[in-house]
């Protein structure tokens, strides 16, 4: 609010107007003040400068991408007589409700204005996304407190090198003050459909976005591109004309969408404004054109016996493409936009119409007709919803087009495969109806090869026993190659494989792991009083207690060496490890091991460390933690756990119960 009552000082119009913009609600809170409390007002609000009002985008560090789309405030300037200072002092205002902006087909002037803070402590480089590249022209102001501190001219009407970025969508760089509140103007003027998908990014996130949106529009043009090729080479290997009308379709199909998307206008023809704006309507029109070539070519749609309807419709779709192509290049863009979409609908309609005739006449390759034009006749009512406001625009309705023409390029070469193993199965027949007279060799040579196949079936039976049965033996090897001989246990192989792709999982997904290590005490001293023998029953003893605690099927039990043992527990912080450990140590101490018939202690000393990882590469760190708490287990008098994080003594946790 305080850049409107700054903007009430400007052009001095009436305080009792004054109100205050929330995000969610605006009530209105300032009615019929007095001038001398407006004064003081005002003196607050300039010592204040620069602190957001409700309703203002707050750029945090903690955040990289905010939508702008309800921050938005719209002024309909229908007259188009508006400046910008107008703008800014008029009261007219209204709301965005849309996460993308979204007005339809209209040729009138439309203002756009949000408020942001910067709460950085130092000067930072910002990007302002405009998201739609079919925008005749774009005016945006920088206004800081009433003063127009930087403009920008944009628009597919200016040469491409002109956007103070090369990107086929428009991007602004705003060096953004610090700890700053700044108000963005946006006028848009055009002549087709106004859309306002705009997106405050910091440059790494928004470098990270567009590398994926680039990949994907680069895997979508590549395909297109393999599909051209290929069927190109279809044509020269086989003459049929139906391979170069759908060759065309293709180029026709992909140099749309690039039109559609800004591509074309930032890679082909950059300083050529005006067949940028003609070049959506005469793409599509040409598709259309190759489309009813194609179809009436593979369908034989001149086929007599095809029903007039059929037969005059293809003609008057042909007769709408042509039609199409000449306004693409002649009517006003509006009315050109009207027409060519329109027109594809209707030529989506009729080779619907004669797909649906090839299916009911069982003509196979007409079903992948179908399919295919269907999906794209769903995309263009998709795209014509989304252009006319209908529908929504999100991700998916943006690229319709993409996905509808990429499932019909695929579709038709289907269509076209299979039509060509039906003309090959039809030779074939052919032939087999003129060679009756080697039917009793073939016969016999059928037999022959039925008795081959049983052969063959036969020994397949016999390589998969042999190869489950060789299959069950590496299984047991591999178990046997990980468990530890003496204790039954995984062992310090298994543990070290586990434990990376554990440390991996829980740093790509943030999630805490915690180590536990365990050693006997007193080992070797128990090993020379009672020798070896008994020393191997008191290592099996104590694996016993481990694998009988109440673990979780993702916890690694293992022996890691010696008298040393180790848990890895996964998503696990560490009080929880603590008390597995406190639990562990307890069992160890109170179990009644006997040696010739004298109950024996057995104890140990337990360290535990827990993080959460921040690199796939530092489990060694981890081992190295737990071991130091180990050794800080033995150094304060054994038989006890003791934790250790982050390289510091968390707490030491409490000695086990003799």
């Amino acid at each position: 609010m305080m850049k409107k009552i700054f903007d009430i000082i400007m052009l001095k119009s009436r305080f009792s107007n004054v109100a205050i913009r929330h995000r969610a609600t605006r009530p209105a809170i300032l009615h019929a003040v007095s001038a001398t409390f407006i004064t003081f007002v005002l003196t607050v609000t300039s010592a204040l400068a620069g602190i957001a009002h409700g309703g203002t985008v707050v750029v945090t560090d903690a955040q990289s991408e905010y939508n702008l789309g309800t921050e938005l405030e719209i002024l309909h300037d229908k007259a188009g007589s508006l400046s910008i200072q107008s703008a800014m002092a008029a009261t007219q205002w209204k709301q965005s409700k849309q996460d993308s902006v979204s007005l339809g087909l209209s040729a009138d002037n439309w203002w756009f204005r949000f408020d942001a803070t910067s709460t950085a402590s130092k000067e930072q480089l910002l990007l302002i996304e405009l998201a739609y590249s079919s925008l005749d022209y774009i005016n945006v102001y920088l206004v800081d407190h009433g003063k127009i501190i930087q403009h920008f001219d944009m628009g597919d009407h200016y040469p491409f090198h002109q956007r103070p970025i090369d990107h086929h969508n428009f991007v602004l760089p705003i060096n953004w003050p610090a700890e700053k509140t700044l108000s963005v103007y946006l006028h848009v003027r055009t002549s087709g459909v106004v859309q306002l998908p705009l997106t405050l990014w910091k440059p790494a996130a928004f470098s990270a976005s567009d590398q994926l949106r680039q990949l994907s529009f680069g895997l979508y043009f590549g395909a297109m591109l393999i599909m051209m090729v290929y069927n190109l080479f279809m044509y020269f290997g086989l003459r049929d004309r139906s391979f170069i009308h759908y060759v065309g379709f293709v180029a026709c199909i992909a140099l749309f969408v690039a039109s559609l998307t800004g591509y074309s206008y930032q890679y082909l023809w950059p300083n050529s404004p005006k067949w940028n704006g003609q070049s959506i309507g005469f793409f599509l029109s040409m598709a259309v054109f190759f489309a009813i070539l194609f179809t009436y070519r593979f369908l034989k749609s001149d086929n007599r016996e095809r029903p007039p309807l059929i037969r005059y419709g293809i003609a008057s779709n042909y007769i709408l493409s042509i039609v199409m192509i000449v306004s693409s290049l002649t009517a006003p863009y509006t009315k050109m936009l009207v027409f060519v979409i329109g027109g594809s609908v209707f030529a989506c309609v009729g080779a619907l119409l004669v797909g649906i005739h090839g299916w009911m006449a069982k003509e196979s390759a007409a079903r992948h007709y179908l399919l295919a034009w269907s999906s794209l006749f769903i995309s263009g009512i998709i795209l014509a919803g989304n252009k006319f406001s209908y529908i929504p625009k999100n991700g998916f309705t943006d690229n319709a087009v993409q996905i509808g023409s990429s499932m019909l390029v695929a579709l038709l070469s289907f269509a076209i495969a299979h039509r060509i193993n039906e003309e090959k199965r039809n030779r074939f027949e052919a032939q087999l109806e003129t060679l009756n007279h080697e039917r009793a060799a073939r016969a016999a040579k059928e037999e022959a090869l039925n008795a081959q196949r049983l052969a063959n079936k036969e020994l397949e039976i016999k390589v998969q026993d042999r190869t489950e049965a060789l299959r069950e033996a590496n299984n047991i090897l591999q178990e046997m190659s990980s468990t530890d001989d003496l204790t039954g246990l995984k062992n310090r192989r298994y543990f070290d494989e586990n434990s990376n792709q554990e440390y991996v999982r829980c740093f790509r997904y943030q999630h805490p792991i915690s180590l536990i290590f365990i050693d006997i005490d007193h080992f070797k001293k128990f090993n020379d009083t009672y020798g070896h023998l008994i020393g191997d029953e008191a290592l099996r003893t104590v694996a016993s207690l481990l694998a009988q605690a109440d673990m979780r099927d993702s916890d690694i039990v293992a022996r890691y060496g010696g008298e040393e043992f180790c848990v890895l527990l996964p998503e696990t912080e560490l009080d929880g490890a603590l008390a597995v450990a406190e639990r562990i140590c307890a069992s160890i101490a109170n179990e009644p091991f006997m040696v010739n018939g004298q109950r024996i202690p057995i104890t140990a000393s337990l360290g535990v460390t827990s993080h959460i990882p921040t690199s796939p590469e530092y489990v060694t760190h981890l081992v190295q933690t737990a071991d130091q708490a180990l050794y800080n287990a033995k150094g304060n008098g054994r038989n006890r756990v003791e934790s250790l994080l982050d390289n510091e003594t968390s707490s030491a946790k409490s000695r086990a119960n003799d």
